[in-house]
């Protein structure tokens, strides 16, 4: 294509093909690639439609069609999100992400406009009116929705986005971190899995309860992931971070508790056509069959689990508050970081070189959970005392003096209390009674 001013109408003869536009001759070579041509240009969903031209050869711009200048449609800028920053983003980020953009594009309607007004000042206008109005957005939610916006906008949309959190938003608090809950809020739950009779349930709870894993660990879980003992029980869940769907891509390796590794007895008989392959919590219907070839979704995880809240008639309590409760158990211990991540699936997150290169063997790992957790963080928050003699000759003692006179009843108790709290070595207010 060649631009040059307007001449002789002899020379516009001698040209493949030629137009005038804005006083200036617009010659097309036969041989110019059409797909590429000036004319084609903007063309969407038309592309056989010709140019209208006008008896003296001009043409008329405004049957010219800019891509730029067509309504949005929010469907396509999520898709266009799903595709370029579908591997960077991983488990629920994106769903997140597009329900946010998705409510601000309702409630903005943006729909009505074109691309090119919201890459300008009117975009910016619309975000700020979302962003800062607190009855849509509150102000501890203002960070997690910026950041939101910010990536569809640049990924769906492909155009700059034009807040500047600082100058334009001010000061954001930092994002909330969920408290632990309190021993006490947990202890219905333990004593429900311990009456728990059916074994897809125990399993599936006490993958979280013992484990402090994410849902979405627990439901790829496959049964070539199980390591077994010498006895045949099962003995570890080794992964190697890299399944689909994994979050961080971070392995785990956790030393399953006996009543963990009861549960899986149980379950692997009760689903015996099992392969290694398949999911050790598979999807499973109503009426109880199991489609073991299948894994669970996030909402059926999340039915199940209100079904067995709703079986016992527990307080609703989210996995992941359970997640934290346990990396506070494995404070509370003294279980090593590594041995921590390792059983949660955490990444490293500390700045300490110690932490960062300490990196150490499976069987170490194995050894410290078994040695400080050997009944899982359920058995170190509640301890179960076996008696292995009569009576202590302690308390013998202590009895002998009641009977005689010389020590009040009233201070037997407190004997028995001193006496525990020795043994266990546990606070007394965490053993559930």
């Amino acid at each position: 294509m060649r631009i040059k001013p307007l001449q002789t109408t002899s020379e516009i003869k001698n040209e493949t093909e030629s137009y005038t536009l804005y006083g200036f001759h617009i010659f097309i070579d036969g041989s110019e690639d059409e797909d590429n041509s000036f004319l084609n240009q903007g063309k969407k969903n038309e592309p056989d439609q010709e140019p209208q031209i006008g008896e003296d050869g001009a043409i008329d711009i405004s049957q010219i069609v800019v891509e730029d200048d067509l309504p949005l449609r929010v469907s396509e800028i999520i898709n266009c999100f799903k595709k370029t920053a579908g591997l960077r983003l991983r488990g629920s980020t994106p769903r997140t992400y597009e329900r946010v953009f998705r409510q601000f594009a309702n409630t903005m309607r943006i729909e009505k406009l074109t691309k090119r007004q919201i890459a300008g000042a009117k975009g910016k206008e619309l975000l700020l009116s979302y962003l800062l109005d607190d009855k849509r957005v509150p102000l501890a939610s203002r960070q997690v929705q910026n950041a939101a916006l910010k990536t569809v906008w640049e990924s769906g949309l492909g155009i700059t986005y034009p807040i500047n959190p600082r100058r334009d938003l001010g000061e954001l608090p930092p994002v909330q971190r969920r408290q632990s809950p309190r021993d006490c809020d947990l202890v219905p739950m333990v004593k429900a899995i311990e009456h728990e009779e059916e074994p897809y349930l125990r399993a599936l709870v006490l993958t979280i309860l013992q484990l402090g894993v994410r849902p979405s660990h627990a439901r790829l879980f496959r049964w070539h992931h199980v390591r077994y003992g010498q006895d045949g029980r099962p003995e570890a869940i080794i992964t190697s971070g890299r399944e689909p769907g994994n979050k961080c891509m971070v392995p785990i390796k956790a030393r399953l508790p006996p009543d963990l590794a009861d549960a899986l007895v149980e379950l692997k008989k009760s689903i015996p056509d099992a392969r290694p392959e398949d999911p050790i919590l598979p999807q499973r219907r109503r009426c109880g069959e199991y489609r073991t070839a299948l894994e669970m979704t996030a909402s059926q995880y999340h039915d199940q689990w209100l079904r067995f809240e709703q079986r016992h008639r527990l307080n609703h309590i989210a996995p992941v508050y359970l997640r934290h409760w346990i990396s506070t158990i494995c404070r509370r211990s003294g279980l090593s970081y590594p041995a921590t991540n390792a059983m949660q699936g955490h990444k490293c997150g500390s700045a300490n070189f110690r932490d960062r290169y300490d990196c150490p063997q499976d069987e170490e790992i194995f050894a410290e959970q078994a040695r400080i957790l050997p009944h899982g963080p359920i058995g170190f928050a509640w301890p179960k005392v076996e008696v292995t003699e009569a009576l202590p000759t302690e308390l013998t003692q202590a009895l002998s003096k009641c009977l005689s006179g010389q020590m009040l009843p009233s201070q037997i108790p407190e004997m028995i209390n001193a006496y525990v709290l020795r043994q266990i070595k546990r606070p007394a207010s965490t053993i559930i009674a």
